[in-house]
């Protein structure tokens, strides 16, 4: 099988954009929306760079919120902080 060029499957995922909203909103899984679509020869890309597509809002954060890391403070995820005592009282472990 042939690869395609670097950004070619961003241009044909674009020219079916609408079908794919279509075959989603129908009830369609994204795989049997992209069998479909790869059945009718109306793509060529792969899965995963039809998946990469579908889903560009999975990539959280911006370039430079991933390139610092020192920008996020570990332990604050969702909402909570975790406390670390680097003197443990003995009688407070189990």
């Amino acid at each position: 099988m042939e690869r395609l060029q670097k950004g070619f499957a961003r241009i044909e995922f674009f020219a079916v954009r609408q079908e794919v909203e279509k075959l989603l909103a129908a009830g369609y899984s994204i795989k049997l929306a992209y069998d479909n679509l790869k059945d009718n020869n109306k793509i060529t890309m792969s899965y995963q760079a039809f998946y990469r597509n579908l889903k560009p809002e999975k990539k959280s954060g911006s370039k430079e919120e991933l390139a610092s890391p020192s920008s996020r403070k570990p332990g604050t995820e969702n909402g909570t902080t975790i406390h670390h005592d680097r003197n443990p009282n003995p009688d407070d472990i189990i």
